[in-house]
């Protein structure tokens, strides 16, 4: 029998831009369990009809969701850009920041996929990046200039706690699709425990998150939870038109009660979700003594996610030896560090910026990921 609660969850605040759940579900760790929770009608109970009423995601003809333009040239959609013109007012500190070196640039661009053979036209005035907290370098307007993203693409990394292999965790870029009439990027990730590990504690989880090809803004994200003790399903739509956002949280615990948590909150233009940031940190040029700044919004609250790039470093991976550069990304809420450990992060030093290594410090021990298999999709 399955009691039905309607009371506030506990908060799963994001521990930087670490966005993978076999990370957050080791934080949790306690008794011994061999496999995940079962719960009879789980799929039904679990269901979120407000979420799927609020957007619609349709795949694309398979030649159009295979393509994007990794020379990053600027595309214009059709239909209106979902960003708001202005949130909140710009201060005088913003006002003086500068647009990046692409602010200058003029825009080339197409109408859409469908005219994809036009003369490209070069705009009237330039396309700056935007918003003046972010770091414009290698942008034209919102798309960088060399696209990092290959559909088809995967890197999967093999999680250790206390020397143990704990699983395996993927992050890929499946074929685009249609957000609301807008062509996107699909990203995907998955966290799954060894058969040792599920001994104590078991964990099936994958997240999707659509972000427009565009605008490099999510629509949404979906966290699909199956572990020894919760089945849950997280939601988040981000209403550009309205400037608001939305997050629906549904569980069942180990002695399957439900629990259902529904926020919504005002939304800052350009803003990632937890899911898209580590995508989206990708799209920045990488260099030590960098601080790439950009905006998150997750469960009621707006950050600032500061990744600074502290230096090169050439290290060696089941999947092989690679140059990259080491992130340590801080969270900032209302103009003040959150504490949230030690967080570093391994992208390769090159034009893809694949994360092939990170390290988590948790309430107990540290969490380390490597790659062991880098697949880095079809050429362009």
């Amino acid at each position: 029998m399955i009691e039905r609660q309607t009371r506030i969850a506990p908060e799963s605040r994001p521990k930087g831009i670490v966005i993978l759940s076999l990370a957050l579900a080791l934080g949790g760790l306690s008794a011994c369990q061999s496999k995940v929770l079962k719960a009879e009608n789980s799929q039904e109970i679990l269901k979120n009809e407000e979420f799927e009423n609020k957007i619609q995601i349709e795949q694309l003809p398979p030649a159009e969701a295979a393509q994007g333009d990794p020379s990053g040239a600027y595309v214009r959609l059709p239909g209106p850009e979902p960003v708001p013109s202005a949130w909140p007012t710009p201060t005088k500190k913003d006002k003086g920041k500068a647009a990046g070196k692409n602010a200058s640039k003029p825009q080339v661009g197409r109408a859409s996929s469908k005219t994809a053979n036009a003369v490209p036209q070069a705009a009237a005035t330039p396309i700056v990046h935007e918003p003046a907290i972010e770091d414009g370098e290698g942008f034209i307007g919102r798309r960088p200039q060399n696209d990092p993203y290959r559909v088809g693409e995967k890197v999967t990394l093999e999680a250790s706690y206390f020397g143990v292999v704990a699983g395996d965790m993927t992050l890929e870029t499946r074929p685009f699709v249609q957000v609301n009439g807008r062509k996107s990027y699909n990203f995907v990730g998955t966290a799954i425990s060894t058969s040792v590990f599920a001994m104590f504690y078991a964990v099936d989880d994958w997240f999707e998150t659509q972000v427009d090809y565009e605008t490099m803004i999510p629509y949404s994200y979906a966290l699909h939870v199956k572990e020894s003790k919760q089945l849950r399903e997280t939601r988040s739509v981000f209403d550009w038109s309205k400037g608001r956002a939305f997050w629906w949280d549904k569980k069942i615990d180990s002695e399957k009660k439900v629990e259902e948590n529904r926020k919504e909150w005002e939304l800052p233009p350009y803003s990632q979700n937890i899911f898209s940031a580590a995508y989206y940190l990708r799209s920045f040029q990488l260099r030590p003594g960098k601080k790439i700044a950009f905006r998150v919004a997750h469960e009621n609250e707006n950050l600032v996610v500061t990744a600074e790039v502290i230096r090169r470093e050439r290290i060696s991976t089941p999947a092989g030896d690679f140059n990259t550069v080491v992130i340590k990304p801080k969270i900032e809420l209302n103009g003040v560090f959150k504490p949230v450990g030690d967080i570093f992060m391994w992208l390769t030093d090159d034009e893809r910026k694949f994360i092939i290594r990170i390290e988590s410090k948790i309430k107990i021990g540290t969490i380390v990921a490597v790659a062991k298999k880098v697949e880095p999709g079809p050429l362009p």
